[in-house]
């Protein structure tokens, strides 16, 4: 319906007097109807800009209901799909402007920023886009949709990672409560979730909580093969064997402690079939598992091919030395298990290190509180029993003391019960 520019402001006038009218007096139902036909009017003849100066004038009006806002704003919304960018651009503006600190239009004001940020984001905008989104806060909007939520802050997520803010990605991370999305009907937001907490550990290197991340993904997973086609950013792949295989490598990759070993036995227990296709990787955990001496090169173990070590991954030089350091300390803990000392030139022997570098490894070791020797460089020897001093052996004694004085004491208990009884 096409109408002449003074008689559409002629009817506009005649609606903005209708509208007065009503709004003073407090009529609901004629103040939304006259709302919706001024809206209407605006987008029958096209006079969109003419919209968002009214839509903005309107929400500014004494006495303006709140249902008159929420649906001028949702009617907006739909309209919205139908423009062209530029004119797009400025509705959601507008839009913005009449949500902006309205709760009852706080969903609206996020799906607007969305919009615009995914706009920028497209056109390579990605510090205006971070800039834009990171100030929305999501999470404490109550009438917004779960799955809506989390993808809303996921994409936040994402954002941050095109940017390489590390350090607000972790901030936005903290906004999901991981039991949040121990969810069957999200677990595909979970997979997204875990995959972008990957890059981030990744990116600092902490193979502990990279490890975590990917058993996560990997649950997911194993429970339901076909989430394998959900789509992640940053050519992540989703494919189960890939993921079992970093998995394996990252916990093989932290630091040795009683949790490591443990996560492996649970690993090869677990997922003993996915192994079977990988077995060169299941012969890695085995060795690692086992308590023999192993090859401290890292070809040897024909694992080379492994997604860690992909040269267009970051750090993936950082995790080949990680690795081989893993070879050597596995070794350097058999040789506690099996020698009281032994010469530096043997070990160097066996495992195929230099002096040098076998010194460090040890030192290393130590200070990670993961040995417990002596290195005698003018014998050239490795002492892993280690005489205690007078502090340690009164402790030692302590203790044993109050083990002895426990087990007198619940003796002495049983023996009163047993008199009580039959006595």
């Amino acid at each position: 319906m096409i109408i002449e520019e003074n008689e559409f402001d002629k009817q506009i006038e005649d609606l903005l007097n209708k509208e007065k009218t009503a709004r003073l007096a407090n009529n609901l139902v004629e103040t939304l109807k006259v709302t919706k036909q001024i809206a209407k009017l605006c987008f029958d003849t096209k006079q969109y800009s003419k919209f968002n100066e009214l839509i903005i004038s309107l929400s500014k009006k004494r006495g303006q209901p709140k249902k008159a806002q929420i649906e001028l704003v949702q009617m907006a919304m739909v309209e919205l799909k139908t423009l062209a960018i530029n004119q797009k651009l400025e509705m959601i503006d507008a839009i913005m402007k009449v949500c902006e600190k309205k709760i009852y239009l706080e969903v609206e004001y996020a799906r607007c920023v969305l919009m615009l940020t995914q706009y920028k984001e497209d056109d390579n905008q990605i510090a205006d886009a971070a800039k834009i989104l990171q100030e929305v806060q999501v999470e404490t909007y109550g009438s917004m949709d779960k799955r809506e939520k989390l993808e809303f802050i996921l994409y936040q997520m994402k954002i941050m990672i095109k940017k390489q803010d590390y350090v607000r990605l972790f901030i936005i991370s903290k906004k999901i409560e991981p039991k949040n999305i121990e969810d069957d009907k999200i677990a595909d937001l979970k997979i997204i979730y875990y995959s972008f907490l990957v890059m981030y550990y990744r990116h600092e290197n902490n193979y502990k909580e990279t490890a975590h991340a990917y058993s996560k993904i990997l649950e997911s997973l194993h429970k339901n093969k076909q989430l394998e086609a959900t789509k992640v950013d940053f050519n992540f792949r989703i494919d189960y064997n890939t993921i079992l295989e970093n998995y394996a490598m990252y916990t093989i990759l932290s630091t040795y402690s009683e949790e490591k070993q443990k996560q492996l036995q649970s690993l090869v227990s677990t997922y003993k079939y996915g192994l079977e296709a990988l077995p060169n990787l299941q012969q890695l955990i085995q060795a690692f598992l086992g308590s023999e001496l192993i090859s401290t090169s890292p070809q040897s173990h024909n694992i080379q091919a492994a997604e860690i070590f992909d040269e267009n991954i970051e750090n993936n030089q950082q995790r080949y030395v990680d690795f081989r350091r893993q070879l050597i300390h596995h070794n350097l803990r058999i040789f506690q298990i099996y020698y009281d000392s032994v010469y530096l030139n043997r070990i160097t022997e066996l495992i195929g290190i230099s002096t040098q570098e076998l010194e460090e490894e040890i030192c290393l070791m130590m200070d990670q509180k993961l040995l417990k020797c002596k290195i005698d460089r003018i014998q050239g020897i490795v002492e892993y029993q280690l005489k205690k001093n007078e502090n340690d052996v009164l402790q030692e004694w302590g203790e044993n003391v109050n083990k002895v004085l426990n087990l007198i004491d619940l003796t002495s208990n049983l023996i009163k019960r047993e008199e009580e009884l039959f006595l």
